[in-house]
């Protein structure tokens, strides 16, 4: 964990899904970095967000003995064209601070308009759309890392990515069965 070496108190956080770090484009700093988790794909209730929970927990005495929802780790899925070395690998995630006051995902461009500036871009992703579980579309990083946890196929969370279908959706500009890409940008005014 980097603690803030700065005195600047205006900022907010995003989650760069799939690094253990924060962005390369930017002077973001780390709060922590952990694991993606979720609800199970099968499960149909739970939350429906991933969450970034951090790898040092802190915990109380168990008080709970009816019925609980189960959090479990997240896992990516092999896809045609997306890391097909990391299909059954855990997902990392990072919790990151900027000193900027606008964070925002933008789905469909790897590059943020104009007065932005780039945290990361990558590819939009959520469950599957016949998972009983849904999730939040996220932007996971293009080039997303893997968990030094093992590799099994215990399913838990799972992220798939999100193709555009023509229709009620304009094509273009977007193309049929391609994949949405995203960025997450701060605003430099």
């Amino acid at each position: 964990m980097i603690l803030f070496t700065d005195n600047v108190r205006d900022g907010t956080t995003y989650i760069r899904w799939g690094k253990t770090s924060c962005s390369n484009y930017t002077d973001a700093e780390l709060v922590y970095d952990g694991y993606a988790t979720g609800g199970y794909y099968t499960h149909t209730g739970s939350g429906t967000n991933y969450l970034c929970l951090p790898k040092d927990p802190l915990h109380e005495p168990d008080i709970a003995s009816g019925s609980r929802v189960r959090i479990y780790g997240a896992e990516y899925t092999k896809q045609p064209g997306f890391k097909n070395n990391l299909h059954n690998h855990d997902v990392p995630c990072a919790v990151c601070r900027t000193h900027r006051t606008n964070v925002l995902m933008i789905p469909g461009r790897k590059q943020c308009y104009n007065k932005w500036r780039l945290e990361y871009h990558g590819f939009l992703m959520t469950s599957l759309y016949t998972d009983a579980s849904p999730k939040e579309f996220v932007c996971m990083d293009a080039d997303p890392e893997s968990l030094d946890s093992g590799f099994e196929d215990q399913n838990g969370a799972l992220f798939y990515p999100v193709e555009a279908r023509c229709g009620s959706l304009k094509c273009p500009p977007y193309i049929d069965n391609r994949e949405v890409t995203c960025s997450v940008c701060s605003y430099i005014g």
